[in-house]
């Protein structure tokens, strides 16, 4: 089996593994908010407002740094192949930075 077979696979059921994970939680949330409704009917819920938005942006963030490392996991070629040129230009950025 071809490496891109192998990578298709393995993306298809991460994938499909998350929207699992996403359904249960949206699931978890729509029982929690029946389940308290008719105790409490007017008070606001917590992700109908700007908490929310917050939840949102901190996942997308969390998402973005996870597919960064992945990547990073994955590409362990070019790693060692540009460790010292890495270090070097952290170490001069670093002295730049200090300059100013």
């Amino acid at each position: 089996m071809p490496i891109t077979d192998i990578t298709k696979t393995v993306e298809e059921q991460v994938l499909g593994a998350l929207t699992i994970a996403q359904e249960a939680v949206v699931d978890g949330v729509h029982r929690v908010a029946e389940a308290v409704d008719p105790v409490t009917p007017d008070v606001p819920r917590p992700f109908a407002s700007e908490a929310a938005e917050l939840l949102a942006e901190k996942l997308l963030h969390n998402s973005h740094e996870f597919v960064g490392r992945l990547l990073d996991a994955a590409d362990n070629t070019s790693a060692t192949a540009s460790a010292k040129p890495a270090a070097a230009t952290s170490s001069s950025s670093t002295a730049k930075a200090s300059a100013k």
